[in-house]
């Protein structure tokens, strides 16, 4: 878990990443949010769990090196396996894929408006804030596989970068949609306009 923490008065907001082994896409969710959060000085708590994780399973050598290649701290992760309580003390569950999604909400019924995949809350995060996101989920089509991000685990190198560049505009969408329902301004990625 990592928390991020400003002295203003904002509520803080916490997210939890999921995916199947908490050691590929919802660990780089987890540290890219955490990062982007705490430069842009928006108060959010990141964690991130797995539908079938061992727990205390470092992270993925492959997503370490890319996090920590592209800016981010991949130091003292271990990875959780998904329980109900996790998903209650959470104020919004964003899953890698439509799969993990409805886990998450088979898991805890009561929170299912809460529970997103990443790419179709990323989409909805120009609606508002967060009762008219839910309001507006049935703009994208719910079983759209284009709302996964593929598992990269057992595949090269390469595939964790790909991952990776999946992942990171969408979490700066979120931070974005965290800093203006908080009335910040969210900061830019790390080597954002640089040529890669």
């Amino acid at each position: 878990m990592v928390t991020v923490s400003d002295q203003a008065a904002t509520p803080q907001m916490s997210i939890l990443f999921v995916c199947t082994g908490n050691i590929c896409r919802s660990p780089i969710g987890e540290r890219v949010l955490a990062g982007l959060a705490g430069r842009a000085g928006v108060p959010v708590t990141s964690t991130s769990a797995g539908v079938g994780a061992l727990n205390g399973q470092p992270i993925h050598p492959h997503a370490s090196a890319v996090l920590v290649e592209n800016g981010y701290d991949a130091a003292g992760f271990e990875s959780r396996y998904l329980r109900p309580p996790m998903l209650a003390e959470s104020d919004l569950v964003l899953c890698m894929s439509r799969e993990h999604r409805a886990a998450a909400q088979q898991m805890a019924p009561a929170r299912w408006k809460r529970v997103f995949t990443l790419t179709e809350f990323a989409a909805l995060c120009d609606l508002g804030a967060l009762p008219e996101i839910i309001a507006g989920r049935g703009r994208l089509d719910p079983n759209a596989e284009q709302l996964d991000i593929v598992d990269p685990m057992g595949r090269p190198r390469e595939d964790f970068d790909r991952v990776f560049a999946e992942i990171e505009p969408k979490v700066e969408a979120v931070v974005g949609w965290l800093a203006a329902n908080a009335g910040l301004a969210p900061a830019p990625a790390p080597g954002a306009g640089e040529v890669r």
